[in-house]
């Protein structure tokens, strides 16, 4: 009659692999324990606004969401700000990014004031773990009167 019970080296074999343990003698074993630090290279890969929705003319001031993304090689810890062609810098956001990739960020920006043009740009600026920016979105309208 066959024996119904797997032959205890071939049990003990697939719990060692299962379980990331290589065997080195009948009775002892080796973990394999990941680096601890992290691997080496960029964090961030990419920095990317979109442009805000706006009319050629509009009532003003108005309030315009830029959308953006940071895009990361692995869970971090990011600061960031937003930065104008007046020179203008928001306070700084420090987020928490759990995952690789991309990582949505939004702003807001009242902007404009009855019968003048606005003529300017927006950047998303990286501060840390690395400094990176975005390309320059342009806001061009006219408010109307």
């Amino acid at each position: 009659m066959p024996n119904k019970f797997l032959p205890l080296t071939v049990l003990a074999a697939s719990v060692a692999l299962a379980c990331a343990v290589v065997p080195v003698s009948p009775i002892g074993a080796v973990w394999v324990v990941p680096p601890k630090n992290p691997p080496a290279g960029p964090v961030i890969t990419a920095v990317e606004l979109r442009p805000a929705t706006t009319q050629l003319v509009q009532p003003c001031p108005v309030v315009l969401v830029f959308h953006g993304d940071i895009t990361t090689t692995r869970a971090t810890s990011v600061t960031y700000t937003w930065v104008d062609s007046r020179g203008r810098s928001w306070p700084e956001h420090h987020r928490r990014f759990t995952l690789a990739g991309g990582n949505g960020v939004t702003h807001k920006w009242k902007v404009g004031k009855p019968g003048k043009t606005v003529d300017a740009w927006v950047q998303l600026k990286v501060i840390s773990p690395e400094s990176r920016v975005s390309s320059k979105v342009p806001v061009h309208f006219t408010c109307a009167k």
